[in-house]
This record gives C-alpha cells, structure tokens and sequence, in this order.
C-alpha cells in the first residue's frame, strides 16, 4: 500500500520571500514607526512656553522680511552712488544690521569680515571671494550688479 500524501502549501516564489527595499522598505519603517508615535508624540511636544518663542521669532523674522523687501524697492531706485541707502533689518533680530553702508559706493570700503555678518545678518550665502560677497550684498540690499 503506498502512503498516504498529505497536501502541503505551495512553496513561496523568491518575490513573496524577498525583504522590502527602496521605496518600499522606507514605507514600511515609516508605517512601523507610525505605530510607535503616539506615545512619543506628546514627549515631543513644546511647552507652552517654548511654543511662544517660536512664534515670536517667526513674527520678528516675518517683520524683518517685509522691511527689508521695502528697504530692496527703494534702494533699486537710487540714481548715484553717493545717495543714501535704506539699511536693512537682521533676519535674526529685528533690528538694523550694525555697520551697514551708507551708501552704495561705501560697500567697497567694508571689510570682507564686515560682509560676512551683514550677509549672515541676512542669511544669505556667503561662499566666495571677497569681490564675490560684495557683489552679493549689493544684491541683497537692492542694488543693481556692477557692470564687468
């Protein structure tokens, strides 16, 4: 008598085995995470405090923006290089930003570490050489680039 046969499953196809990967293994991590959030959620969460500063410094940088693109309109509008510039605001602070030119032709006069902090100020790059910085201040404050 031959035995008996018990029906067993299929054997799984290398794409049913496979871990997930790329796109995939990025979803199902963020999915196994999800699980875990709640709980760390509130963790995470600001003070009420902390959610107050945050706020404040978005309203003082918002400020600083919306001044700074009035001061660019007024200062692309200037004839000679002897008129005076409307200084800008530090994006950080609010305030003037300290050693800012008078005028346009005293951008040559600054120093390439006074540059850095009015760009800084402005949070703008400040990759390059010294003709470079300058050339990008006077794009931040309005001016039209020198011609080459």
């Amino acid at each position: 008598m031959a035995a008996q046969e018990t029906p067993s499953a299929p054997a799984k196809t290398p794409a049913q085995t496979a871990k997930p990967y790329g796109t995939a293994a990025a979803a199902a991590e963020k999915a196994k995470k999800a699980t875990k959030a709640p709980a760390k959620a509130e963790e995470d969460k600001p003070s009420p405090e902390e959610a107050l500063k945050a706020v404040e410094k978005l309203e003082t940088k918002t400020k600083a923006v919306n001044a700074n693109n009035i001061a660019r309109v007024a200062n692309s509008q200037l004839t000679a290089n002897n008129e005076n510039l409307l200084p800008l605001m530090s994006l950080k602070t609010g305030k003037p930003i300290e050693k800012f030119p008078a005028t346009s032709k005293d951008i040559e006069k600054l120093s390439v570490t006074t540059v850095d902090a009015i760009l800084n100020a402005l949070e703008a790059d400040r990759a390059g050489a010294e003709p470079i910085k300058k050339e990008k201040l006077r794009l931040q404050i309005g001016l039209k680039p020198n011609p080459a």
